[in-house]
């Protein structure tokens, strides 16, 4: 992966004190942020899912200039097999190293290309949490799948709270943990939906702020799909759009001088009905796609 990175020229890669793997990687002189002011966010994500909330975050920040900073990115490093993030455990078991490659490697270099540090390390570092407190200074941070459990030291820190991203109805306590799809399973589900929640030190526990609209999860004969990547797939779609809507939110509060965490979000209203309409489709896909997701800028028009 570094290598693919490293061919920008002028990119640094740094050890950070007490990272056991991983490292931070600053931008270009010629890679910089033009859209900086206003909140501060950080993003924590990796996966498809990370990736499309991340260009929903930059698309957001190109958009509104002023309105946020894309401040730093922490990823999973899914290529390294000394990384301990629950490679044999989370969605990355049904993804071969080249994929896991490839998707990480666009993962930090859309962060780049904005002027963002991205890091693959380890966070639970005294190294790393002072770049976050010192250098990335969040008002916010986003978690869109994320391999390492984030403590309490930098769930303090941002003022306006930490957020996490999970395909599971944890409102109503299912699936929470790293294997979402095989409570739909145990439980016969035919729709889940996407729950947003404040992040605490116990995995998908922290309250709920946000719930997405249903999403079918099986296919026109009621079969869920035998192979999970396709069933990713059809939860992919409204990531972008639910964290639009959740980035915009939290502007909008920061704007009234308000802090602390935000509480309660009615997300709906940040789909198009055609995409809410979409989710509510069977599956049909037969196969995973392995084409990197784009966020529909246009979704934006609504928060102008």
């Amino acid at each position: 992966m570094n290598d693919r990175l490293a061919a920008h020229a002028g990119r640094r890669f740094l050890s950070v004190e007490g990272a056991r793997w991983g490292e931070l990687i600053l931008p270009a002189p010629d890679e910089t942020c033009t859209t900086a002011g206003g909140l501060r966010v950080v993003l924590f994500a990796s996966f498809e899912y990370g990736y499309l909330a991340l260009d929903a975050v930059k698309a957001y920040a190109a958009r509104f200039p002023g309105r946020i900073t894309l401040a730093g990115l922490a990823t999973d490093d899914a290529a390294n097999a000394s990384a301990r993030i629950g490679l044999k455990k989370r969605i990355w078991k049904y993804v071969d190293t080249d994929e896991r490659v490839a998707m990480e490697t666009a993962m930090a270099e859309a962060a780049l290309r904005a002027g963002a540090p991205a890091f693959t390390g380890e966070i639970k570092t005294e190294g790393f949490r002072r770049i976050l407190r010192e250098d990335w200074r969040p008002d916010v941070i986003i978690s869109c799948v994320f391999g390492q459990v984030i403590g309490p030291k930098i769930i303090a820190m941002p003022t306006c709270g930490i957020y996490n991203f999970h395909p599971s109805d944890l409102l109503h306590g299912h699936g929470a943990g790293p294997a979402p799809d095989e409570d739909l399973d145990a439980r016969g589900a035919r729709t889940t939906v996407w729950s947003i929640h404040q992040v605490s030190p116990e995995i998908d526990t922290g309250p709920v702020v946000a719930v997405s609209p249903p999403i079918t999860v099986r296919d026109a004969q009621g079969r869920l799909p035998e192979n999970r990547l396709v069933l990713y797939d059809k939860l992919l779609e409204p990531v972008g759009a639910l964290a639009a809507g959740l980035t915009d939110a939290l502007w909008r509060r920061h704007a009234t001088g308000a802090r602390g965490p935000l509480d309660r979000l009615d997300i709906a209203p940040a789909l198009p009905p055609d995409l809410a309409a979409r989710m509510l489709e069977p599956v049909h896909a037969g196969a995973h796609d392995e084409s990197l997701p784009a966020f529909d800028a246009a979704i934006l028009e609504r928060y102008a």
